[in-house]
């Protein structure tokens, strides 16, 4: 009976103790209400810094960074750092066993004032979420003072998808990058002074999405592909890629969820076409050719091409009937204007482009 009640009691406790622990959604909300009192003055560090905020919003991930560091292993990984030279600190969990799904990194940066920039990101992998927190710290009064703008300075590529927070341990970028099934978005904001600035957005495989659109389309050098937008042609929820030159002359379309497909584009001789569920390219496809080719989409996939295409009779220099391609296989007039009848008239997006850093 006794060894009963003390299993009862340690599972209570162990309950009582998870109870403590805040979510990320609650965190999220209270963390820029208070100020934080730290101790330390100019040589306040970062792991004072973590056990600050841990005390105000106690989270696991917190909790077994501040075991961590009182523990006698002695030693950094890619899981658990404390780095107080570069006021930096990590902790992930390796273990493909545990239930932790959470992931906490810290640092500071030294401000132009005299004050410090604290910052504590946590990410929760499941449910996707990031709470990225701010402190402006005045050694002087020993204060941390929330800054809850700088948590909004950066803005996702695309509703609902996932990003990941990369505070520096090494130089004073911070690193943010989205993933987007085969697509990479990355942000790196540099250091003014004061705060993280003016990100540099780069896009993974930019050369191989380039070249491919080369292959297809009469594209130069001279007008590279230079911003991005993302944009749910089909509404599945996932983002179809798009890019477009500095005049918006040049545009390419992409799949990017399973693989990177060109969909459609735009040149000198070709103009993009964008519907609900489908992108076309119509214009001159050769002398006295004459054709349009639209790309049905199911999931972010390619699911139907279809082919639209008249020729100039040489004789009496007018064009002839149009003939019509599905999957390279030729169709009725009848079905295929069924499949074009159904998509409407072009809608026209405003497109809010990104700047891409080659």
């Amino acid at each position: 009976m006794r060894k009963l009640l003390i299993i009862l009691l340690s599972f209570f406790f162990l309950n009582v103790c998870a109870q403590k622990n805040m979510s990320l959604e609650q965190v999220k909300s209270q963390w820029s209400t208070r100020n934080l009192k730290m101790a330390g003055g100019e040589k306040a560090n970062i792991l004072q810094f973590v056990q600050v905020f841990q005390n105000a919003y106690p989270t696991y991930s917190g909790g077994e960074l501040i075991k961590f560091s009182k523990s006698k292993v002695k030693y950094e990984n890619n899981d658990k750092v404390i780095d107080l030279k570069n006021g930096y600190a990590l902790y992930s969990e390796d273990d493909p066993d545990s239930d932790n799904d959470e992931q906490l990194n810290a640092c500071v940066w030294k401000r132009s004032n005299g004050h410090k920039l604290y910052a504590l990101n946590l990410h929760r992998f499941s449910t996707e979420l990031d709470v990225l927190c701010f402190y402006d710290y005045n050694p002087q009064t020993e204060t941390l003072t929330p800054e809850k703008k700088l948590s909004r300075l950066f803005t996702p590529s695309f509703p609902g998808y996932k990003y990941r927070v990369f505070l520096p341990q090494n130089g004073k970028d911070l690193v943010i990058e989205e993933f987007f099934g085969y697509l990479n978005i990355k942000h790196t904001f540099s250091w003014d002074g004061m705060q993280p600035v003016k990100p540099q957005t780069t896009i993974e495989r930019m050369d191989s999405y380039q070249a491919t659109f080369s292959e297809s389309f009469m594209f130069t050098e001279e007008h590279p592909l230079t911003k991005y937008a993302l944009s749910d042609v089909d509404l599945d929820g996932f983002p179809e890629l798009f890019f477009c030159s500095d005049d918006e002359t040049y545009m390419a379309v992409f799949a990017v969820k399973l693989t990177m497909d060109l969909l459609a584009g735009q040149d000198d001789r070709r103009e993009l076409h964008i519907f609900k569920g489908a992108v076309s390219h119509a214009g001159t496809c050769g002398a006295g050719c004459m054709s349009e080719n639209y790309c049905f989409l199911k999931k972010s996939s390619e699911k139907t091409w279809l082919t639209e295409m008249s020729e100039v009779d040489f004789e009496t220099g007018e064009y002839g009937p149009n003939t019509y391609k599905l999957n390279g296989q030729e169709i009725s007039s009848s079905e295929a204007e069924k499949m074009t009848r159904s998509l409407g008239e072009p809608m026209s997006p405003q497109f809010k482009w990104k700047k891409i850093v080659r």
